[in-house]
């Protein structure tokens, strides 16, 4: 089944299609502060690092209205869970950062591993330790 979705011509992708990549996931919303001035710093990182690093990033939009989150995602250049997963993956799969706000990442290994709950300061920290999993291993 397909529940990502890519912004550029709406390409759907699986987690398939995102074998042999790190994976971040990162959990924000369009009403949160912290959030909208941490996507362009993440934005900016990922541009430079995700290609050569075989990174890719997975939106889960904490918003509350589909039409904001569509909105927001315009300013990211990665993939997002479908809205409609929101409420059920995405709830899953924040669990997996261990934390209670936003904005988070949680980094995961090419074995799908979670090799750091929560890293959204490391990133921009510390971008040179991609793949972040300092102090976790």
């Amino acid at each position: 089944k397909q529940w990502y979705q890519r912004r550029v011509r709406g390409k759907n992708v699986t987690l398939s299609d995102l074998s042999g990549k790190y994976i971040g996931l990162y959990f924000s919303a369009s009403w949160c502060g912290d959030c909208q001035q941490y996507t362009p710093e993440l934005v900016k990182i990922y541009n430079v690092i995700h290609a050569n690093k075989n990174w890719e990033i997975i939106w889960v939009t904490c918003d509350h209205e589909e039409k904001a989150a569509d909105k927001y995602f315009k300013e990211m250049p990665w993939i997002r869970l479908r809205w409609s997963e929101k409420d059920t993956r995405g709830k899953s799969m924040f669990k997996l950062s261990k934390q209670n706000y936003i904005p988070a990442v949680t980094m995961i290994d090419l074995d799908y591993n979670v090799i750091n709950p929560e890293c959204s300061n490391l990133i921009t920290l510390e971008p040179q330790d991609f793949p972040w999993a300092k102090g976790f291993l």
